[in-house]
Parts: structure tokens; C-alpha cells; sequence
């Protein structure tokens, strides 16, 4: 299914999501210094990601369970509890948590792309939505 220009940025920043899962799923691969790594993992998050995070949080997700998809809002909201507890984890000196926090956030960014996102395009009007989808640079 093509992805709705309503949902096109927030589908960008999971391509972004990924790339840095993959990095923290591999961390060998990400380069000799894990702590370099777990600094840039904790940037992307204040920068993309927690508010990527507030905007499925306050408008997607509530608009999905109000139109009757309340398991597939929920799974999103329990999803995005656990990532903020593992990100939480990493941000406390924990760099085993990284590869975990990897895992967790590919298998969240699945589950949207797969998942959710199709779902919200089947059941929801997006075009009211536009405002509170988008988000400042």
C-alpha cells in the first residue's frame, strides 16, 4: 500500500529509526567506542524521536482508538512505554541496553510501517490530521 502523504514524514524518520537500530543492534560494527555510540543514540533521541514519539502519541494513536482500533493503538502505546524504559536504561550508563533498545525499536518500527500505518490510512481521515502530524524542523 503506497504511504499516505500524511504519514510520508513520520515513515521517513522510521527509515532513520532503523538505520540507528542497526547500529545498535551491531554495536561491534558501529565502531570501537561504545560510549560514542550510546551518546549519538541518545541525541537522535531528544531530537527525532521522542517527538516523533508525542506526535503518534497525541494524535495518531488517540484518533486510532477512537475510530474502534484500540488493540493496534495500544500495542503502539506499549511499545513506545518500553523503548522510553530501555532508552532510559542506555541514558543511565547501561550500554548493554543498546543492542536491546536496537531490537525493540526495529520491531516497533515494523510494526508501524506493517501494521499501524496501513491501518490508519484503511479507517482514518488523515487530512485533518495533516497539522498535528507534521512537526517543526
Amino acid at each position: 500500500m503506497k504511504r499516505s502523504p500524511e504519514l510520508v514524514p513520520l515513515s521517513r524518520e522510521h527509515h532513520e529509526a532503523l538505520v540507528l537500530a542497526r547500529r545498535a543492534c551491531e554495536p561491534q560494527r558501529a565502531g570501537p567506542e561504545p560510549a560514542a555510540l550510546r551518546e549519538h543514540v541518545l541525541q537522535r533521541w531528544a531530537e527525532q524521536f521522542e517527538p516523533h514519539f508525542a506526535v503518534e502519541e497525541q494524535v495518531l494513536l488517540p484518533a486510532l482508538a477512537a475510530a474502534g482500533a484500540e488493540a493496534a493503538a495500544a500495542t503502539a502505546w506499549r511499545q513506545h512505554r518500553g523503548l522510553h524504559a530501555l532508552i532510559a536504561l542506555v541514558r543511565a550508563g547501561d550500554l548493554s541496553a543498546l543492542p536491546r533498545w536496537g531490537a525493540a525499536m526495529r520491531e516497533h518500527v515494523q510494526f508501524e510501517e506493517r501494521e499501524l500505518f496501513p491501518l490508519a490510512q484503511r479507517e482514518l481521515d488523515l487530512a485533518p490530521l495533516t497539522a498535528g502530524l507534521s512537526r517543526p524542523d
